[in-house]
């Protein structure tokens, strides 16, 4: 059963596909008769596929595909174009506009149900390989534990590696119960050259789960003694060698983070929702507008209680919130255990929202027409 919203100015065609759809089909039915209302149900319902037809009073269909297109909220929605003009320009300009598919008018309701059925049934492409920073500007809102739980949920599907990138000795090494003897720092002293390059491997260190992990020095360094050639020399060796690398980014803009984001597949940008966390997230955005595009915003709730609407913190972003990171009680506990919620607690929900984000990261976005 899916979601399936239908825009259409019609009401006598409204109701026949919505007895076609939800009693024939067994589907979800939501109904608009303009074009402004439908675009405002689809952000906030997110249906799975939207049929729409193009001759409505307010805006096109094609524009509220364009719409759709252009939204981050929708932009990966199956679209069906379903209208009575049947000219091969009609079809040219549907598939223009970015609808998956177009239909003509009368349409028999078991054809329209065979051809939903391809349409969700085809996956979308999935990313095989990736580099995923887990960045925040403001420190204490829980990044490292959810970078640790993201990398271990990575390792369960392809050969993984969290790296600690912290010049403030970093946690990622507690946080799994690893005492390291060996760390990224150790490459510091003389620079990196190609025969050092070949033993960054060997500095890794192997967790029960088959999770490598870098780590960070266990005393602090200035920040600027991590550079960007440094962490391109690293980052390079490891992506040969491993299909997915979660880096648990410092809470400072230098040199080495923009190298990270540079190669950064997409980039994990941690909020909790207090004010403060709030204006820094902002401030994040603002600097890194470059990589707007790259961003998958978590809203991580790290108190109990009612908490801010994931909407109210999308209008002030203006960035849509991937997910919203239920509040885990036992989140201290854990870390200071090294016992993380993916091992210990993996039925959680918290755990299952981050199955979530991790389909998310994993499906490769819609390129705009």
């Amino acid at each position: 059963m899916a979601s399936i919203l239908v825009i259409d100015d019609n009401y006598d065609m409204l109701e026949m596909l919505r007895i076609a759809l939800s009693h024939r089909g067994g589907h979800r039915v939501s109904l608009c008769a303009n074009g402004e209302d439908g675009l405002k149900l689809a952000k906030s319902e997110r249906p799975d596929l939207a049929i729409v037809d193009v001759m409505m009073p307010d805006i096109s269909g094609y524009e509220v595909v364009r719409q759709l297109r252009s939204e981050p909220k929708t932009e990966d929605m199956s679209i069906i174009i379903l209208t009575a003009r049947g000219q091969p320009v009609d079809k040219i300009a549907a598939l223009d506009a970015g609808a998956d598919l177009y239909m003509e008018k009368p349409v028999k309701p078991q054809d329209l149900l065979d051809e939903i059925e391809k349409l969700l049934s085809t996956p979308q492409k999935q990313i095989e390989s990736g580099l995923f920073p887990v960045f925040s500007l403001r420190g204490g809102i829980g990044a490292t534990t959810l970078a640790v739980n993201i990398a271990l949920l990575f390792q369960q599907l392809n050969p993984s590696a969290l790296i600690d990138f912290s010049t403030n000795s970093g946690h990622c090494a507690s946080c799994l119960r690893l005492q390291p003897k060996r760390h990224w720092g150790m490459l510091l002293q003389t620079g990196i050259t190609e025969n050092q390059a070949s033993t960054i491997g060997n500095l890794t260190m192997k967790h029960p789960s088959g999770l490598r992990l870098l780590a960070a020095p266990p005393l602090p360094l200035p920040a600027d003694r991590l550079t960007g050639a440094h962490v391109n020399s690293i980052l390079d060796v490891m992506q040969k060698k491993l299909r997915f690398l979660v880096v648990d980014m410092p809470p400072a803009l230098s040199s080495a983070s923009i190298a990270i984001l540079e190669k950064s597949t997409k980039i994990i940008l941690i909020s909790s929702s207090d004010p403060l966390s709030i204006q820094s997230t902002r401030s994040t955005m603002e600097s890194l507008k470059k990589y707007h595009d790259k961003f998958e915003l978590l809203l991580n709730n790290i108190t109990p209680g009612k908490q801010v609407s994931a909407d109210k913190v999308e209008k002030t972003l203006r960035l849509p919130v991937t997910a919203q990171i239920p509040y885990h009680a036992d989140a201290l506990p854990n870390k200071l255990k090294g016992m993380p919620a993916v091992l210990s607690q993996p039925q959680s929900p918290f755990v299952s929202t981050l199955q979530q984000v991790i389909r998310t990261l994993l499906t490769q976005k819609r390129k705009t027409r």
